[in-house]
């Protein structure tokens, strides 16, 4: 019985091993992706190099599922990516505060939280775009005054 238990103490302590060095293991810089890796996390590619193992495992781990997703996964994630590389550092930092105290609260409140902001990009996206200035506009007769550079005399 003792043998049986240090064998089996010994094996769980070898596959506990195995897994931390597995975890552990160094994440590959922008330049060591595929092609395709790099196209799927194109938009992080500016700040790869500050990310550490964990976050880049993740996003490997995202990029695997990429082909498999439906085109508007695949639109929605490129967008979100999109959307966090603009964000500066501070506005990230609370965006993950924000996720995390969101994470805490009872799924009735997550859900009315997520409502409100698809209501929101919702109403972003039906926004009619500005029409184009005078200038681009068709020729209407009127004949224009010739541009007179800055600080010229008028």
């Amino acid at each position: 019985m003792a043998k049986a238990l240090a064998a089996l103490t010994l094996g769980l302590c070898l596959a506990l091993s195995t897994f931390a060095t597995a975890a552990d293991k160094k994440q590959p810089e922008w330049a060591q992706l595929t092609p395709e890796q790099q196209q799927i996390l194109a938009p992080l590619a500016g700040e790869w190099h500050s990310f550490d193992d964990k976050r880049r495992k993740k996003w490997l781990l995202t990029a695997k599922r990429y082909p498999k997703m439906k085109p508007e996964e695949q639109q929605r994630l490129q967008m979100r990516m999109q959307g966090w590389a603009k964000l500066t550092p501070e506005q990230r930092r609370i965006a993950r505060e924000n996720y995390k105290k969101l994470a805490k609260q009872p799924p009735e409140k997550r859900e009315v939280v997520k409502q409100k902001w698809h209501q929101e990009q919702t109403q972003k996206q039906a926004k009619p775009k500005k029409a184009p200035p005078e200038s681009a506009a068709p020729d209407s007769g009127k004949t224009a005054a010739p541009a007179v550079p800055s600080g010229a005399a008028r």
